[in-house]
């Protein structure tokens, strides 16, 4: 055979392992893509909350949704964007099989109710005072007498009861900042806790007051799937999350939020 033959027959023969292996990989994709979306469309659950995602001339627009709509175009299935306007309505949506994917923080609850894959997104916490207050870092809050307010059954919540020693918490719902401002303003607690995009909300209602500097705690933000999900869903939602972390997207989808999206970071 000669040279030319050869390397033609060589190029034939890679040309056909490359052509086995695209259509294998394209398979595997649809494949997980059916697991992933049984219905045939991703359900995404978005929490509807300022600094996850906003409505905006009726679509769902911020970092949550653009990441569920990429991993819909990555599995090769539409989507469907289903708001969920409290956290604890996620762990229903899921039960009752309304939704396949979401992006949202870790609690015992809803680890009880649906599995977490990695962690893609952390929101920086810390806490609000009065104008009043002598409190001016984050080490002072935890003292005898001091009363927190803190979101129900959140992430931070979760935290906090594991290193606050002499301070009080008082739980609100976390839907709203007034409950929390109501009781600083009327005397009846002495500093909110919560992540900074809500801080910020909450700073108007109580004129003067501060956001003290840093984050005692970035809450973890992971994609979430059904409980005993098929081991390629689990492995490509740890592909996924870890190329949007890599690739920038992740990053950009919250700077395209703006100031609504302040304290929020991809995580490392």
């Amino acid at each position: 055979m000669s040279m030319r033959s050869l390397t033609a027959a060589v190029l034939i023969a890679a040309s056909a392992v490359l052509g086995f292996a695209a259509a294998a990989s394209a398979q595997n994709a649809a494949e997980t893509g059916k697991q992933f979306a049984p219905s045939g469309k991703l359900r995404v659950g978005v929490l509807m909350l300022s600094y996850f995602a906003v409505e905006e001339d009726g679509q769902l627009k911020g970092w949550s949704p653009d990441l569920g709509i990429e991993l819909a175009r990555r599995l090769g299935v539409p989507h469907e964007l289903v708001p969920i306007h409290n956290p604890a309505d996620m762990i229903e949506a899921f039960k009752g099989g309304k939704i396949d994917v979401t992006f949202i923080g870790i609690t015992k609850d809803r680890a009880a109710a649906f599995d977490f894959g990695p962690v893609i997104i952390g929101l920086r916490t810390t806490f609000l005072v009065p104008e009043s207050s002598t409190i001016k870092s984050i080490p002072e809050i935890d003292q005898p007498g001091v009363r927190i307010v803190v979101p129900a059954r959140s992430a931070q919540g979760e935290h906090l009861e594991k290193i606050i020693k002499n301070a009080t918490m008082l739980r609100v719902p976390v839907e709203t900042t007034k409950p929390a401002t109501d009781l600083i303003a009327s005397g009846q607690a002495d500093a909110f806790s919560h992540v900074v995009p809500m801080l910020s909300n909450a700073q108007p209602a109580l004129p003067g007051s501060r956001i003290l500097p840093g984050s005692y705690y970035d809450v973890p933000i992971a994609i979430g799937y059904p409980k005993g999900s098929p081991g390629a869903v689990v492995e490509y939602a740890k592909a996924f999350v870890a190329d949007m972390k890599a690739s920038g997207f992740a990053q950009k989808a919250i700077e395209r939020m703006g100031k609504k999206a302040d304290g929020v970071l991809v995580a490392q």
